[in-house]
């Protein structure tokens, strides 16, 4: 696991027992991903998956995907948590909090910052 995937499920909320990402096995609390799924009556919502395994593989996917459309990490986490329902900002700032004493800044591409371990 990359330690941007971990900063991300602790931004969310994923380690907090009882949070909607814990319940959903969803640690980067995405919408859409290959195990979600949703209820028909709600089709956008926060996606429901398997098990914790596949919650994980599915945030790192989309991490890859948005290091394969050559985003830094600003961008990254602006398509992650929109200012449309996110304070985009804060939440940037408290990941680069996540990564000091790491060589990340908001304009590291995120190739590079998926290269960085979680902590054990």
């Amino acid at each position: 696991m990359t330690k941007l995937a971990w900063l991300i499920a602790k931004e969310e909320g994923f380690f907090k027992p009882g949070t909607l990402p814990q319940r959903d096995h969803n640690p980067g609390d995405l919408r859409h991903s290959p195990h979600s799924l949703h209820d028909p009556g709600a089709p956008d919502a926060i996606g429901e998956i398997d098990d914790d395994a596949d919650g994980w593989a599915d945030e790192e996917r989309q991490l890859t995907i948005y290091a394969q459309r050559g985003l830094n990490l600003e961008q990254a986490i602006y398509e992650w948590a929109p200012p449309t329902e996110n304070n985009s900002a804060v939440y940037l700032g408290n990941i680069l909090s996540g990564f000091r004493g790491d060589p990340v800044t908001a304009q590291t591409p995120l190739t590079a910052v998926l290269l960085i371990p979680a902590p054990v």
